[in-house]
């Protein structure tokens, strides 16, 4: 088997996959009780490795090491799940990559911040890391947290001034999710964290996912009281687990051992997963094959049942989509939830191949698709991260010159609004963020790029900024819009360092 293809040359929360280089140039089922949950794993094999959650004593984890092969599914209860998603954020609050379980990437309740004001938008601070900063700034609690690719972690005060910083085992390339007592992220060496939040103390470590190739490209989605986080690895996989003690609720994979002793690997999820509380289902997209034959779960939507990590239906948007030669056209983008005008449920997500699928969030069934983007070499198309407001998605997309463009697609899939397209020969690899009718997105080259202030309603250039070299996506919270710089991907970008950026009035 071989490892993943150079997925590691373009790290975040917001870029996942191989080729930005090319662009600028046996049942693995954890059915235990553990700490007092139900851990189950599908389509997976117990590991013989060494105690992979830091903070469980000897004694505790050969308990659940011992049973754990038992197969037969075992839901959470009712009363153990918890289904307020709130945690009492003020709702001005950034608290997870996409802004909420959704994936919407929408504050709605910015004022401070609108068409009218946005032109007066200028740098309030910036903050310099030891790496680059690829992911979105999380804001809670007047607080800025964000890691980066020295695998440090960083807290900040909303002047950003620092307040604690935490180093881990590899790069830190996606964003955190907040809890009450937790700071959520994973890293590149397929390690994932919990910190404490006031003091940044690493509480617990876990490597779910026993593969050598395992890394953490997305960011955590609460999930009820327990958070959801995606693995690219051999064999992808979406892990559940209890944000304050890192417990493994349940970890279900997308290549089963059948495919895999064939030869099959990937299916990664690279993208953050969604979720709906009031269906009680997990979305996640999924990553091509990276070896033959390909499998029915690469580059494709799957839903989960929550309480279980039951597969409750996937739907393949291409298929044998592996090895080298193949089209490379994964997803990247999370998976969004929302309803359209009529009142269905639908999920909606675009793919580098240009184009932005919308399905029933119910069955799956492919209600529409668009083509935003030409399929490039590379392709670029539809990246990552799309948002979602008042039943319009704003996609950032790539054409073959590339030029970065956001197209304001209709929610149901039967067209486009809008598009804006950069003129700077750059290419927007990063999340949307839309707050108070303005949509913000970033542009970036080798010369560095544009932060661009758009608006919603009819696509015309408010304000550009002129930012060094990024891809974070921008996070907005309370009249901030806050951006993280710096990229390395030798030869054609290298920043010896990064930062943090808030933008203000």
């Amino acid at each position: 088997m071989k490892a993943v293809k150079n997925k590691h040359s373009l790290p975040s929360g917001a870029i996942r996959s191989r080729y930005f280089s090319s662009i600028i140039g046996k049942t693995l089922f954890l059915s235990t009780l553990c700490l007092g949950l139900t851990a189950r794993a599908t389509w997976g094999q117990v590991s013989n490795s060494p105690n992979p959650v830091h903070g469980l004593s000897h004694s505790l984890y050969s308990k659940l090491h011992d049973i754990s092969k038992v197969t037969t599914p075992i839901m959470i209860a009712n009363g153990d799940f918890g289904e307020d998603e709130s945690f009492g954020y003020n709702p001005n609050d950034w608290p997870s990559y996409n802004h909420d379980a959704l994936g919407t990437r929408y504050n709605t309740v910015e004022r401070k911040l609108s068409p009218k004001t946005v032109q007066q938008l200028k740098v309030k601070w910036t903050y310099t890391t030891e790496g680059n900063v690829n992911a979105t700034p999380i804001v809670v609690d007047h607080k800025v947290y964000a890691g980066d690719t020295s695998g440090n972690f960083y807290a900040l005060s909303q002047t950003g001034q620092l307040l604690w910083k935490t180093k881990v085992n590899g790069s830190v390339t996606a964003s955190a999710l907040v809890t009450p007592n937790r700071i959520i992220f994973g890293d590149l060496s397929g390690y994932i964290y919990g910190l404490d939040r006031q003091t940044g103390k690493i509480i617990w470590t876990i490597r779910p996912n026993q593969y050598q190739n395992a890394q953490v490209w997305g960011s955590p989605t609460l999930v009820g009281r327990y958070a959801v986080i995606g693995i690219a690895s051999d064999r992808g996989s979406a892990v559940l687990l209890d944000p304050n003690n890192g417990a493994v609720v349940w970890q279900t994979y997308t290549i089963s051992p059948e495919e895999a002793s064939k030869g099959s690997t990937g299916a990664p999820i690279w993208s953050t997963p969604t979720y709906d509380a009031t269906t009680g289902k997990i979305y996640v997209t999924t990553g091509d094959n990276y070896t033959e034959p390909a499998t029915a779960t690469s580059d494709a939507f799957i839903a989960l049942n929550a309480r279980t990590g039951a597969i409750v239906w996937q739907h393949q948007l291409v298929a044998n989509d592996a090895g080298d030669n193949s089209p490379d056209v994964d997803f990247g983008d999370s998976p969004q939830i929302y309803r359209l005008l009529n009142g269905k449920l639908v999920v909606g997500a675009g793919s580098k191949n240009g184009v932005y699928y919308v399905l029933d969030a119910a069955t799956g069934t492919l209600v529409n698709q668009y083509t935003a983007e030409p399929q490039c070499q590379p392709p670029l198309g539809l990246f990552a991260d799309s948002a979602v407001a008042k039943g319009v998605v704003y996609a950032n997309g790539n054409n073959c010159s590339p030029q970065g463009e956001l197209i304001a697609i209709n929610g149901d899939g039967s067209g486009e609004k809008w598009r804006f397209t950069s003129t700077l020969g750059s290419a927007a690899l990063s999340g949307v963020a839309v707050a108070n009718g303005v949509v913000y997105f970033q542009v970036i080259n080798a010369n560095g790029g544009s932060l661009y202030a758009i608006d919603a309603s009819n696509g015309k250039k408010l304000a550009e900024l002129p930012i060094s070299t990024a891809a974070s996506g921008p996070s907005v919270v309370d009249g901030q819009v806050y951006l993280g710089t710096g990229l390395t991907d030798p030869p054609f970008i290298s920043t010896q360092s990064g930062s943090i950026i808030a933008f203000g009035l």
